[in-house]
């Protein structure tokens, strides 16, 4: 999936947006060329969700002219602002139906295989969610229009419903137990 000037737009415009309204720092990543992942610039072969410049930003203006150049992907660190809990997409989506997701929402990204849910940093895991993982502590993460194989991040539910803060882990993690408890077939 190249980059095309509308996608370019797009992923800069997002980038600004979430340095602006959220505050959150960014970086322009890798990109997915319907392949693999490139650094960009280069057809040199990158990491999935692989920095391209070594510090992220919240600058507004910087963010603007690092996408002017490197408009490939959004990525965001995590440990910070928010961690994010990532899960294969059928159980994300049932737990966006359940009561303890709807009670307290976090902003959520649907890509082709997996959703994402940001929350508050800081909480670890249950261990009786094998299926889910958890990005923290710096790893850079994808955010909406990014391109991944099979198309591209959107959102699920948006930041601005949660005014631009994340969930909670713990009512995530609990929505996540119910999905898997809806998901489950009737044992007679």
């Amino acid at each position: 999936m190249p980059t095309t000037p509308t996608l370019r737009t797009r992923l800069q415009q997002a980038a600004c947006d979430y340095a602006h309204l959220a505050d959150w720092p960014l970086v322009p990543g890798s990109v997915w060329t319907g392949a693999e992942y490139t650094r960009g610039h280069t057809d040199r072969p990158a990491g999935e969700f692989e920095p391209v410049f070594p510090r992220p930003t919240r600058d507004v203006r910087r963010v603007h002219s690092l996408w002017k150049i490197a408009p490939y992907s959004v990525l965001a660190p995590t440990g910070t602002a928010f961690d994010v809990i990532s899960v294969p997409l059928a159980i994300g989506v049932a737990a966006t139906r359940t009561g303890p997701f709807r009670r307290l929402i976090a902003p959520t990204s649907l890509s082709p295989d997996r959703i994402r849910f940001l929350v508050r940093p800081g909480i670890p895991l249950a261990p009786d969610l094998p299926f889910a993982e958890l990005s923290t502590h710096g790893e850079c993460v994808p955010l909406p229009p990014t391109p991944v194989p099979g198309g591209a991040l959107t959102w699920w539910v948006s930041p601005a419903t949660t005014d631009w803060q994340p969930g909670d882990s713990l009512s995530v993690q609990a929505a996540l137990r119910a999905a898997v408890d809806l998901l489950q077939p009737c044992s007679r």
